[in-house]
């Protein structure tokens, strides 16, 4: 078995065929580009100079760069307007994704492959010492017990609002919850950190996406966790001034003193 190598990291996520529409029903422009929190991850940590592994699937279809595995079916589609309404999600081959070996020490994970897929990476790493970040979307593929089976998770606010609702005592876990226009927050057991944002831009959808590569690259990085909510906010601040979903998560990546 190969060793694990320290600047190295898993990547467990969707793969999706973007359509943006930008405007009104009769939108004046479309941008179909490659998306999905996993797959921005992906990119962004690439970006960075990390060597990630993707584990996800694309159809034949597929009409960008190779990605993962290609699997008989139709690759994952993602309908968005003005990148705050979402008209369609189809996670097609995603669903097929099937377990392969994960080589670094950090795997990062989404649900968008399922709760299977995500069950059986996330308990093999936990039993080989494979530290696993979950940003816990789709947040209806989500379960309780995923708590056991997760080192660090990376929810929005309404995610967060979502899994832990009146029990605070299930807080444990440490986290860095996105709040968007508001900034982040750091939680750990009772300790609490948060730090606001200067005002951003109209374009949301990689926000998320770009704070969750900064979040992953300051933990492969060995960064306080000060840090880390400093860098990850203001990656998702400038992907909010950038259209599209990939596209924002590498120019926002790129310049992060």
């Amino acid at each position: 078995m190969r060793s694990r190598l320290e600047n190295e990291v898993d990547v467990l996520g969707g793969a999706f065929r973007d359509l943006l529409f930008y405007g009104e029903i009769h939108s004046r422009d479309l941008l179909e580009i490659p998306g999905g929190t996993g797959y921005n991850v992906f990119l962004g940590l690439q970006t960075l100079g990390v060597k990630v592994n993707f584990h996800g699937s694309v159809g034949s279809d597929w009409p960008f760069d190779k990605v993962g595995k290609i699997r008989k079916g139709k690759s994952g589609v993602f309908v968005c307007r003005n990148e705050r309404e979402v008209l369609a999600v189809y996670r097609a081959v995603n669903l097929l994704t099937e377990y392969e070996d994960v080589h670094s020490k950090i795997l990062f994970a989404t649900l968008e492959c399922g709760r299977n897929a995500f069950e059986e990476y996330a308990s093999r790493a936990k039993e080989t010492g494979i530290m696993v970040i979950l940003d816990p979307s789709p947040i209806f593929e989500w379960r309780a017990e995923y708590l056991e089976l997760c080192d660090l998770l990376l929810p929005n606010s309404d995610e967060y609002k979502m899994i832990f609702g009146e029990h605070p005592e299930l807080k444990r876990i440490e986290m860095f919850v996105k709040l968007g226009v508001d900034g982040g927050i750091y939680f750990e057991n009772s300790e609490e950190y948060r730090l606001s944002v200067s005002k951003g831009g109209k374009f949301p959808l990689g926000c998320g996406d770009a704070f969750d590569v900064m979040v992953v690259y300051g933990m492969l990085k060995g960064m306080d966790f000060r840090e880390i909510l400093k860098i990850a906010i203001e990656a998702g601040r400038k992907a909010s001034f950038i259209r599209g979903s990939s596209t924002a998560v590498v120019e926002a990546v790129k310049n992060i003193d």
